[in-house]
């Protein structure tokens, strides 16, 4: 199927205008926000591009999609030498993915796990109620959701696959070989080509508007939504990492969309890079339409499918508001409007974490002891945030074995 000239992009002189916001930004990118020819060709070029790599394999699972697809699940889980007899498809995906890139720095992906920790529940608020629910925004991303049945199934459910895999690529030494933040980023992969395929092969995909199902672009978006996006969502909340701690974070989701199978040129060295990337976006897409509401508030009720232990009911009421106040404060009262989403009279609990960060975070840098905490108990309230989702914790613990 040829893709070309996807309808969902602006125009390349409509890219070219400028208002006050964009030119601060330039300015402090110490570049142009608008893209060149050159670079809007690429822009386009992604939007039609799925996973060169992955899209051989998955020609040939679908031969026989029971038994070849048992056989990548195979050689993911337990290794090439388990595999019955020689397979090449496979044999060749998994020697390019697990021979490192040359610029990978395994003492970066070190401390990028311990800054992410700190940041405790701070990181699940930001890819929640900003990540998340501002992508929704963009019916580009929604479309898979939606053709593919996803918004059946309990926001929490999403929530809670989506929490599991970032808490096993976020583990010490989790994107080894065989441990599972390496092996559930490939299964992530393997799905979406799999549902790059069905959508490619059916007639409801609308490739004149939307271009490639999950595309290089999206792909590329998805994966600064956990990297760009988060940081500027803690500098918000009262957080202000250093250049070092900084380089470090971009460094490990820079690894991580490799794995994702993202192409290089998308993957960034440098915040000002997705800043850039991020203003692009709001050109790769056309206005909020009825999948924004629908995921919107699907995730606005989500807290009522937690399972706390104590005072569930008046829990879920608590965290209900928490969430849309914090969405509010990063996206607006007109946005959550997009959303389908009631305006709150103000944003007071993002205003609590605001003044709590600033003085735990300001503190932890002149004492060590804090900072050791902040590491220790973050890492743990993480980790608790898959126990509000009994049920689908234990089967996604489990997922795949």
């Amino acid at each position: 199927m040829e893709l070309l000239n996807p309808s969902r992009l602006a125009s390349f002189q409509s890219m070219q205008k400028t208002n006050w916001q964009s030119q601060i930004l330039s300015h402090l990118i110490k570049q142009p926000l608008q893209p060149t020819y050159s670079e809007y060709l690429s822009l386009n070029d992604a939007l039609t591009k799925g996973d060169d790599l992955m899209e051989p394999l998955m020609q040939w699972v679908m031969q026989n999609p029971k038994l070849h697809r048992s056989y990548f699940e195979t050689a993911l889980f337990h290794g090439l030498d388990q595999l019955p007899h020689a397979i090449p498809e496979i044999e060749n995906f998994f020697q390019q993915v697990t021979t490192k890139p040359s610029w990978l720095d395994e003492n970066k992906l070190q401390h990028a796990l311990t800054f992410t920790h700190r940041l405790g529940i701070n990181n699940g608020f930001i890819l929640r109620d900003l990540s998340l629910m501002a992508g929704y925004l963009y019916p580009g991303f929604n479309q898979p959701l939606v053709l593919t049945g996803a918004l059946k199934k309990q926001a929490g459910t999403r929530l809670a696959e989506t929490t599991k895999w970032w808490v096993d690529i976020t583990e010490p030494n989790g994107l080894e070989r065989f441990n599972s933040g390496f092996t559930s980023t490939i299964y992530v992969r393997f799905i979406h080509a799999l549902v790059r395929y069905s959508l490619k092969k059916g007639k409801q995909w609308d490739a004149e508007t939307w271009g490639m199902p999950i595309s290089q672009f999206d792909l590329a978006m998805t994966n600064l939504a956990f990297s760009s996006v988060v940081l500027l969502g803690i500098r918000a909340l009262g957080i202000f990492p250093n250049k070092t701690e900084i380089e470090n974070f971009l460094h490990f989701w820079r690894y991580i969309g490799w794995l994702m199978g993202v192409e290089e040129k998308w993957l960034i060295n440098q915040e000002s890079e997705g800043w850039k990337l991020l203003y692009w976006m709001q050109f790769a897409h056309p206005q909020t339409d009825a999948s924004s509401t629908a995921l919107g508030s699907s995730l606005s009720k989500e807290p009522f499918e937690r399972q706390y232990r104590y005072f569930r009911p008046l829990q879920q009421k608590l965290a209900y508001q928490q969430h849309l106040q914090v969405t509010q404060f990063f996206i607006g009262k007109k946005r959550m409007s997009n959303l389908g989403l009631k305006p709150r009279s103000a944003a007071w609990f993002a205003y609590y974490l605001i003044a709590r960060n600033l003085a735990l975070y300001t503190g932890a840098k002149h004492l060590t002891t804090l900072d050791e905490r902040l590491i220790k108990q973050g890492r743990k309230i993480q980790k608790l945030g898959l126990a509000l989702y009994q049920s689908k914790a234990k089967q996604l613990a489990s997922m795949h074995q």
